[in-house]
């Protein structure tokens, strides 16, 4: 059986930046006569099944693949939240297909995750000058340098932040660029500190609208989720990339397993100027 995790969290199988879910809001577990059964996560907002036309709140349920789902205020189907994960499920069959079709477009691109660290803590502290915090330190720190380096943020969830780059090199550089200029940063009146982690990998992506999903994405989740505070993890793909081209130091941390990645991804830990060494202009 293949399960998901639902949620607003960069971490989640299947992410969902929608305010009204929860980071960690439900699973989805494909079971063997093709169903699937949702569990609620002891969501804020609830999981709920339309049936006679009515929701109806639910704790565990067993659902159609075409079964109208509510999550929050967010509505979907099963089948929907399978396609969104990057998953092939064989039970899908032709409709799955059908939704990879000509408007489906694939391509290789390096995706940069970004997660702040203790922002729950920050928020129960202070939760509109965190929130606050974190807007001042986009504006005037992090989307300057996504830009400055040719990639763009498409998707913000919460403290998550994702972004794209055609370049690997590009990506790696405006990583340690962010992290350099948020040593000692303040933000705010309250002089609030904020403190990144981030994940880089380079992977075949599914472009759907201005979103990106798939296991490149997934990938770098995972990445942002084994790195230090204030610190860089990339894949062995992303260092095979840039080992030649930018002189940085590495930690090999060895193979990791990913939840729903067939192989085990070799993991780098990146030394940046924290560490004394000069990043590349």
């Amino acid at each position: 059986m293949t399960s998901l995790k639902i949620g607003r969290s960069p971490q989640s199988d299947i992410v969902i930046s929608e305010g009204s879910v929860s980071r960690d809001h439900a699973e989805i577990i494909h079971r063997d006569d093709g169903d699937y059964d949702v569990v609620d996560l002891e969501s804020s907002y609830g999981t709920y099944v339309k049936r006679n036309g009515e929701w109806e709140r639910v704790s565990n349920t067993v659902v159609k693949a075409e079964e109208h789902l509510m999550l929050g205020s967010y509505r979907t189907t099963a089948a929907n939240l399978i396609r969104k994960s990057g998953v092939t499920i064989k039970s899908l069959g032709s409709r799955q297909k059908t939704s990879e079709g000509a408007s489906t477009i694939r391509k290789l691109a390096a995706i940069l995750v970004a997660d702040v660290v203790g922002y729950s803590r920050l928020m129960g502290e202070n939760e509109q000058a965190t929130l606050d915090a974190l807007k001042e330190c986009r504006a005037a720190i992090f989307d300057n340098a996504v830009e400055r380096f040719r990639g763009r943020v498409f998707k913000v969830i919460g403290d998550g932040i994702l972004c794209e780059f055609s370049s690997v090199v590009d990506a790696v550089r405006c990583a340690l660029d962010i992290q350099t200029k948020m040593i000692g940063a303040k933000f705010t009146e309250a002089g609030i500190r904020l403190i990144f982690r981030m994940g880089i990998n380079i992977g075949d992506v599914i472009v759907d609208g201005d979103d990106i999903y798939g296991d490149g994405v997934n990938i770098a989740a995972r990445l942002e989720s084994l790195s230090e505070a204030g610190g860089l993890c990339i894949s062995g793909s992303v260092y095979d990339q840039i080992k030649n081209k930018l002189d940085l130091g590495y930690d090999d941390l060895g193979e990791k397993e990913v939840k729903n990645i067939r192989e085990a991804v070799r993991v780098y830990k990146v030394y940046s100027t924290v560490s004394g060494r000069v990043i590349p202009s």
